[in-house]
């Protein structure tokens, strides 16, 4: 099972409660120009219908790109410990101009296998990686849908040119 990146999480201390005496101008002006914080844009997809899970990804790949969004693919599995991990990075917010211009599509395996579609699930997934039952599998795609990077690549790349190896590191060098 291979590990995903390493997830860096900040805690910033807010101060004590009470009163306190009102902020200078400077310190007012330094938080209205703070970056404004947003969560992922995930959206996972789940067996509805008659529709098959391509069907269901190209339409949702095509709506995030009609909103000027690239798209990341994360396969995971609720069994996999580095998934797991993954999906409480997902769950923090981040600097908008960081992480707001990626839509991630995620795909469960469970929920795929309890309605036993496991096929549809296995055939999206062969277009950017043949071994199957490895998690997690966290791709970007272009703007086709080919594969530009998958996590541990970006991970590699990242620590190579001393940077952070984390999700919205990742995603910053997608602008444009």
């Amino acid at each position: 099972m291979r590990c995903g990146f390493a997830i860096t999480l900040a805690i910033t201390a807010l101060g004590a409660c009470g009163s306190e005496p009102a902020a200078e101008p400077a310190a007012r002006t330094a938080v209205a120009q703070a970056p404004r914080s947003v969560g992922y844009d995930l959206r996972r997809l789940r067996p509805r219908n008659e529709e098959k899970l391509v069907d269901m990804f190209e339409r949702m790949r095509a709506q995030a790109k009609s909103e000027g969004k690239h798209v990341a693919v994360l396969f995971s599995a609720d069994w996999c410990e580095p998934c797991r991990k993954l999906e409480l990075e997902l769950g923090n917010t981040q600097p908008e101009a960081a992480i707001g211009h990626v839509r991630i599509l995620e795909i469960k395996e469970e929920d795929w296998s309890r309605v036993t579609r496991m096929n549809e699930l296995n055939e999206l997934r062969r277009r950017w990686s043949a071994p199957l039952g490895v998690y997690p599998l966290f791709v970007l795609l272009d703007a086709q849908g080919q594969k530009i990077e998958e996590m541990p690549e970006a991970k590699a790349r990242l620590e190579a040119a001393g940077a952070e190896a984390t999700i919205p590191g990742w995603f910053r060098g997608l602008k444009g």
